[in-house]
């Protein structure tokens, strides 16, 4: 068993198939560095054959230091292959997240690019690894051993056990240290069926993907990628003009990207007076969408089939839900609607206080529509567990007696009548008020919609013992409305704070980071806009 023998058997099919366009940075994205299955086979093979003669060998892993480009898939390929395991890091981790994340890699070499690498001595983890570049030295840094062959070697598929290390991939640790989220040859390949079976592709597809890891899905399915013309570590702040540019230049079938990249592409499509009637899918992931931006997707995409998947690193798929659907009924239920668990999925949402040391009380319980909890997921997708991590493992899995586990998403959610799930907050989110527990979503979900609100934030109490809960606000809203609703939803007294901009997520740049928000109150580097407590102004 080895995930890349799905891209050997596309290679053998199609040889001569685009299997990789990405545009270069360097030439402001106008040319495209272009490769075939074939070809990037040949690549990695070569690459195979460099980390040989450094002495690497199956089980070694190896930090993966390259934007996403054909060195970096080839590269990934080629450990893949090889047996190898690299270990992929999410650049829009801070610095303190990222210095953890190296030192927990248990890393025997870091691979990559010149331009990353050259900056090893900024980071103590790297001092102690040998440093190589798949394109040209640097101080402190070695080029690969690569052996220039007229024929060139032939690349190797070897067979690894199913829990063999596949890849790992260390979560943003926005909740948290950085967790290594252990990707084992047999996740992978049921996470590709998984995703498959959700989301059809064609022969004649040529998609357009803001997740880079998604590409190696496509290669599995032998289909054409063409990566976008920006910055993906920053999709928040995509140059939608150029995407759009490239979309109408290439015959792109379907798209996959984030609520913030999408939101880009459609505020641009709509000043331009663009559409683009070629896309006939579109997935939206990463994060819940508003009711603003899934009324608009159609005036982009007026033939694609769009839908919204819920998921998260370890378990994806979890749900999803046409647009449609979502359009006619997100609004009749408390919190943010994501649809009906993917048929893989076994699904327990339990209560916060039910102990969760015995699995065989979960995989008794039956779920009941209506009772708010965590949502707990099983499957042969979801991934067993965290690389060197017992303690995230004891809090994030929970064994089942006959093998697999139930993950722990951290997500507050229930089911309606029809089987489909609604997201309420996060567990860690709850509000606290006396006896009653409440959930942010269905609250800012009502503000979102107040005229003048861009976006809401409800947080807990800063001070232990405090039962005010604390609103942060994007936009400049009217004052008694905001007033209303928060009444209405039984928060009588909350203290209101105004940003220019919610602070996001570093890998989608679409979810609200809650935390970032306690931290700039905590340091006053927001004063108060509203104090309901004592009912009077405090104007910023």
């Amino acid at each position: 068993m080895n995930f890349c023998h799905a891209i050997v058997q596309a290679a053998q099919q199609n040889p001569h198939r685009m299997a990789l366009s990405i545009p270069q940075a360097d030439s402001n994205y106008q040319t495209s560095d272009d490769v075939t299955y074939s070809q990037l086979l040949d690549r990695a093979a070569t690459i195979q054959s460099g980390l040989a003669r450094q002495g690497l060998t199956r089980g070694d892993k190896v930090l993966v230091l390259a934007t996403p480009g054909i060195a970096l898939y080839a590269l990934v390929i080629a450990l893949l292959g090889a047996g190898m395991v690299p270990v992929l890091i999410d650049r829009g981790m801070s610095r303190a997240r990222l210095m953890a994340a190296l030192k927990a890699s248990d890393a025997k070499a870091a691979v990559g690019e010149r331009n990353i690498l050259r900056l090893w001595w900024l980071f103590p983890p790297l001092w102690r690894l040998p440093r190589l570049a798949l394109d040209r030295k640097a101080p402190g840094v070695q080029v690969l051993p690569i052996p220039e062959s007229a024929s060139g070697p032939a690349f190797q598929c070897l067979a690894v056990a199913p829990d063999h290390h596949g890849l790992i991939t260390f979560t943003s640790g926005s909740t948290g240290l950085p967790k290594g989220a252990d990707r084992t040859h047999n996740s992978l390949i049921e996470q590709h069926r998984a995703i498959r079976a959700h989301w059809p592709d064609q022969q004649d597809d040529l998609d357009s993907p803001c997740f880079p890891v998604l590409v190696l899905h496509n290669l599995c399915c032998g289909i054409s990628t063409l990566m976008p013309a920006t910055n993906l570590a920053h999709p928040g702040q995509a140059n939608a003009e150029r995407i759009l540019e490239q979309l109408q230049q290439n015959p792109v079938t379907r798209i996959a990207c984030a609520p913030a990249y999408l939101a880009r592409l459609i505020r641009a499509g709509q000043a331009s007076d663009t559409t683009l009637p070629g896309i006939r899918s579109v997935v939206v992931g990463g994060s819940t969408i508003s009711e603003e931006l899934a009324q608009s997707c159609q005036s982009l995409f007026p033939n694609a089939h769009v839908r919204i998947v819920y998921g998260s690193t370890e378990a994806e798929p979890i749900a999803d839900i046409d647009l449609p659907e979502l359009l006619q009924d997100g609004q009749q239920g408390e919190g943010h609607l994501v649809g009906k668990p993917a048929d893989m999925v076994e699904l327990r949402i339990i209560s916060p206080n039910q102990p969760t040391e015995d699995a065989t009380q979960i995989d008794n319980d039956t779920p009941r529509p209506g009772r708010i909890g965590e949502i707990l997921v099983s499957g042969p997708h979801v991934l067993q567990g965290y690389v060197d991590n017992p303690d995230a493992n004891r809090e994030n899995k929970i064994p089942r007696e006959h093998g697999g586990v139930w993950h722990r998403t951290g997500d507050a959610g229930y089911l309606d009548e029809h089987g489909r799930i609604w997201l309420v907050g996060r567990m860690k989110d709850a509000l606290h008020s006396g006896e009653h527990t409440r959930y942010p979503y269905p609250t800012e979900k009502a503000l979102d919609r107040l005229p003048g609100v861009v976006r809401s934030a409800l947080l807990p109490p800063l001070k232990q013992g405090k039962t005010d809960s604390i609103l942060v606000v994007e936009g400049r809203p009217e004052i008694r409305a905001l007033r209303d609703t928060l009444n209405q939803n039984g928060f009588q007294t909350t203290r209101i704070y105004r940003v220019k901009a919610m602070p996001v997520d570093g890998r989608h740049n679409s979810k609200i980071d809650r935390q970032a928000l306690i931290t700039m109150i905590r340091k006053k580097r927001l004063k108060p806009y509203l104090d309901l407590a004592e009912g009077g102004l405090e104007d910023a």
